[in-house]
């Protein structure tokens, strides 16, 4: 080799080297300024939180001694003799003994206290304190449903070090990175085992991961395993170890660490991990309990405790041995908890309480009010309307009574599909939502997003601009043929759901047997413009339908959206748009915004009268009539779309109104009316709720009729209605019915379809 040659491979050799350390040392800034960017904004990124409301108890409140336990296994406290910490509740003859925690509630921190709630007669009958002091109210603390965490199908909790139980922290060490206080992020012994295992094996099985390497994992790198990937992780654990302290790092760890998966929800860090499996706070935990989530570590599949029990138990096992070489536990605490019987908590409401449905609701509202930096790193805390009591009997009803229906309607089983709104009828505030009939899990929200022709649910509307034009209850109306010739379409002939022609019927019964022929000659003669704008008003968005089959509710609409509709009835005629946020605090505990209760009257309180005792009685004489509670104070209206296939109901009692849909995806035929569907479910909603009747001041005006004819009653009449009818209308029905062979046919097919519709 020449010299000249051997110089310039040197300067080659020198310049490659050069270039190597360049792009080396380039490549190392590019990836600091990546992990410490990423994880300051992890770090410090503390998610929006949000919370159920709490169940208020007061002396007299109608709650059961069970309904009261049930809230609090709900929010997971613990069955025990002894109530030495918070969290913990017993049972006593009549009475409850609650050791509550404490907790941030909008107004005021309420620190844990001791309390005893003693019942009679099914309702609360006296609460005292340690001392036997009264205490007049007091709120449980209310459950955490969710937060906004910014990466798409993530959620956890956020614990500071100091929410962290020690014990967690030194048994990660123990278990997971033994060297993790001395290391510089990697361990060389256990890189070096996991090569020699990988070269025997032919391919990468092992990994060698400190908890380090863990964290750059979750935060940074895919899941494939290669070598240029392990490089790079290592690289980064150190540059994390240069950068932060071991303190910040393990805490880190433990809110960021996957544990598994609740659906399309991916279960991150302790603190969830802990609500997910044993429905308790972190600091709550028993000994065997952080050991099971300590084992789910090493494979949240491979040791998933739903489906691998056996070996799940096993490595809990190990774990707490672990933990006991290590000096953490004794063996007599060891022996215990490895005595505990291996057990998570199994259901649809366990990983922390997960209302998908409702959640959307909730970030649909926040959306439009803050940026989604403010939800996903500033700490709010925002409280809802959600009761997850009315949410558990929502859930239940539609899943149990959409199987019924199949089972009963011989309808392919489990495709049959529903949606469910309930809200406080005073103030708009969503109880309960679900959007489908498996309400648990992440899907499309047929509640809020799924717009279906409504069918006879507008007729109401249509009944109210006739009574606020002068009509009443009582007032002849016409069920008679209509042809309208439609530009470009034919001819509209609408029908009778049974077929016929009733002539001259009054207002009440048009409405009541939900009258196709009658309701369209009355929407006619006042102008498919005005019900549209009255539509408008109510509804708070135009119909797109602007011609005469609005009439018969040939207009889409959501379940959220018939509920905004409805809810100027059931509220006495104010307009009660539905929400799901009370309040948003911030990380101090400072509101930040509250949404006010305004109140804009849309009907008259006379003429609201008027059509919800109308509503009332669809229940008690009309297409409602099959209803467990015909007759028990509720108002409502059935609704069916052509062909059956939409099943509708929208009811109210003095409390609650709920909207029912039912349906298939595919828009094709239920072969169900909106009474022997959706009320059904509608049903079952409310026997599980109970029931508080509508009461109307019944003045001098109000006047029993006739319900087939109009005319005033006498003890000949077929169906007898109290209604509201001002004094030119009592003119109008001054002729009184008498015994005759049509009011006693009339009354003997309405008694026998009343018997069939009920068995």
């Amino acid at each position: 080799m020449t010299g000249l040659l051997r110089r310039r491979l040197i300067r080659l050799f020198a310049f490659v080297t050069l270039a190597t350390v360049i792009a080396a040392a380039v490549y190392l800034v590019y990836l600091d300024r990546l992990v410490t960017e990423t994880f300051d904004g992890r770090r410090w990124s503390v998610p929006a939180v949000v919370y159920a409301q709490p169940l208020e108890i007061y002396v007299g409140s109608t709650l059961s001694m069970s309904d009261i336990g049930a809230e609090l296994d709900r929010l997971g406290y613990q069955q025990q003799a002894q109530l030495n910490v918070p969290g913990m509740y017993k049972r006593t003859g009549t009475r409850l003994e609650i050791h509550l925690r404490g907790f941030q509630f909008m107004e005021r921190l309420r620190a844990s206290q001791r309390i005893t709630v003693s019942f009679a007669d099914g309702r609360v009958g006296a609460m005292t304190d340690p001392s036997g002091r009264p205490v007049p109210l007091i709120r449980l603390d209310p459950l955490n449903i969710g937060s906004f965490f910014p990466s798409h199908g993530e959620d956890r909790i956020v614990l500071s070090p100091n929410q962290v139980p020690e014990l967690l922290t030194e048994s990660l060490k123990a278990v997971e990175d033994a060297d993790f206080d001395r290391h510089w992020g990697f361990s060389l012994r256990g890189i070096l085992r996991a090569a020699w295992v990988n070269l025997g094996a032919g391919e990468i099985r092992q990994g060698g991961s400190t908890l380090t390497q863990q964290l750059v994992k979750s935060y940074f790198l895919h899941n494939r395993q290669t070598y240029t990937r392990k490089l790079r992780e290592v690289a980064m654990a150190i540059i994390l170890e240069l950068r932060y302290s071991k303190r910040d790092l393990l805490n880190a760890y433990v809110n960021e660490i996957y544990l598994g998966q609740d659906g399309i929800r991916a279960v991150h860090g302790f603190g969830l991990g802990s609500q997910f499996y044993f429905n308790k706070p972190l600091s709550e935990l028993a000994v065997h309990e952080l050991a099971t989530l300590i084992a789910i570590i090493r494979g949240p599949s491979y040791y998933n405790p739903y489906r691998h029990p056996e070996r799940t138990h096993a490595r809990r096992d190990l774990v707490l041995d672990k933990m006991h070489a290590a000096s953490l536990i004794d063996a007599t605490s060891r022996d215990q908890a490895a005595a505990k019987p291996f057990q998570v908590i199994v259901g649809a409401r366990s990983g922390g309480a997960y209302y998908p449905a409702f959640m959307d609701k909730v970030r649909a509202e926040l959306n439009d009010l803050y940026a989604e930096q403010a939800l996903t790193s500033e700490g709010l805390r925002v409280f809802t309307t959600l009761s997850p009591r009315s949410q558990d009997a929502v859930e239940i009803a539609l899943e149990e009574g959409v199987a019924v229906l199949e089972s009963a309607y011989e309808l392919p089983p489990g495709e049959l599909q529903g949606a469910i709104v309930i809200a406080n009828t005073q103030t708009g505030e969503i109880e309960a939502l679900a959007g489908g009939r498996n309400a648990g899990v992440d899907g499309f929200n047929r509640a809020i997003n799924a717009a279906r022709p409504v069918g006879s649910l507008l007729k109401p509307v249509i009944y109210l601009a006739a009574l606020e034009r002068g009509y009443s209850l009582a007032s002849e109306i016409q069920d008679a043929a209509v042809a309208l010739e439609m530009r470009g379409q034919g001819s509209w002939t609408p029908e009778n759901f049974d077929g016929e022609i009733h002539g001259a019927v009054p207002l009440v019964r048009a409405l009541g047997d939900s009258l196709n022929l009658a309701t369209v000659n009355l929407g006619l003669s006042i102008g498919v413009d005005q019900i549209a704008n009255r539509i408008e008003e109510l509804a708070g968005s135009p119909p797109a339908n602007q011609f005469p089959s609005l009439l018969l509710g040939a207009e889409p609409m959501t379940p959220i959206e018939v509920l905004g509709l409805y809810s100027s009835f059931a509220s006495g005629g104010f307009a009660m748009s539905p929400k799901s946020v009370i309040s948003v605090l911030d990380e101090s505990g400072m509101p930040v915004t509250r949404h006010p209760f305004q109140l804009d009257q849309l009907i008259s309180s006379d003429k609201v009268t008027e059509i919800n005792r109308g509503l009332e009685i669809v229940m008690r004489n009309g297409t409602g009539r099959s209803s467990r509670f015909s007759g028990a104070g509720v108002a409502g209206k059935t609704g069916t779309s052509d062909d059956y296939r939409d099943s509708w109901f929208a009811g109210f009692d003095a409390d609650r109104i709920a909207v029912v849909w039912l349906g298939y995806d595919d828009n094709r035929s239920t072969r169900l009316t909106g009474a022997a569907g959706a009320l059904k479910i509608w049903d079952r909603v409310f026997t599980r709720l109970g029931v508080k009747p509508l009461s109307f001041a019944e003045g001098r005006d109000w006047r029993d009729i006739e319900y087939s004819s109009g005319l005033l009653a006498n003890d000949g009449c077929a169906d007898v209605v109290r209604v509201p009818l001002p004094s030119d209308a009592v003119l109008q029905a001054k002729e009184g019915c008498g015994i005759n062979l049509r009011n006693l046919t009339e009354k003997l097919r309405r008694s026998v379809e009343s018997w069939f519709d009920k068995n």
